[in-house]
């Protein structure tokens, strides 16, 4: 069975989509500046649409990379058609309409996977049978926060936090602007994801979930 280290990236679908979703911004009542108003008003509108990135309501699958941790093939789904990024993700995992691979991220089982899932949905694209048919995701699902958390859902731990602790790299970038980077600069954005897998995997065997004797990076 293969074994892919994944992550996404994610970004807000476009403002004419999210027209009737935008919550209407005030500034405080005691403001009288009509500059300063539009200003705060500008500044919380350009805050949802950031966050709007975080949920599958609102947000859409900028880039998907992939990583094999036998091979050390690494690539991504990243055409901007996110419908056929996401068949195409799937067709790699799951070509039988089933996983026959291990799918290992960081935080990937509370965010990337149920991400993928809906947004799947959004597109009709058919998810693989065996992420839908009960209520916990297979056990080919690994991932290395949950790991990390040794039991304790309240503990947690950033990426970069825990690559540190571990003694296997940094972050290069923050997830926060990668839809801003991929408009203007797409190769630098893959190199930021680039580097995001290569962290997961070094992490996933300094935990144990990859066998250390696996190439290395």
């Amino acid at each position: 069975m293969s074994t892919y280290i994944f992550d996404i990236e994610t970004g807000p679908r476009s403002r004419a989509e999210l027209a009737e979703c935008v919550p209407t911004f005030e500034a405080p009542s005691n403001w009288k500046d009509p500059e300063k108003i539009r200003a705060y008003v500008a500044e919380k509108e350009a805050e949802w649409f950031q966050s709007a990135a975080l949920s599958a309501l609102t947000g859409r699958v900028l880039a998907i990379g992939y990583l094999d941790a036998v091979t050390d093939e690494l690539g991504y789904f990243a055409t901007g058609d996110e419908a056929a990024d996401l068949a195409a993700f799937w067709r790699l995992v799951a070509p039988t309409g089933y996983l026959n691979a291990d799918l290992i991220g960081f935080s990937s089982n509370r965010f990337d996977l149920p991400f993928l899932i809906r947004r799947s949905w959004h597109h009709r694209v058919p998810v693989p049978a065996d992420l839908v048919s009960g209520r916990w995701l297979p056990s080919q699902c690994r991932d290395v926060l949950d790991c990390w958390r040794c039991g304790n859902r309240e503990d947690s731990v950033s990426l970069d936090r825990l690559a540190q602790f571990l003694g296997v790299g940094r972050k290069n970038g923050s997830g926060a602007d990668f839809a801003s980077q991929w408009a203007t600069d797409p190769s630098g954005a893959l190199a930021y994801l680039a580097n995001d897998l290569r962290l997961t995997r070094r992490c996933a065997v300094a935990l144990g979930l990859i066998a250390e004797t696996q190439p290395s990076l």
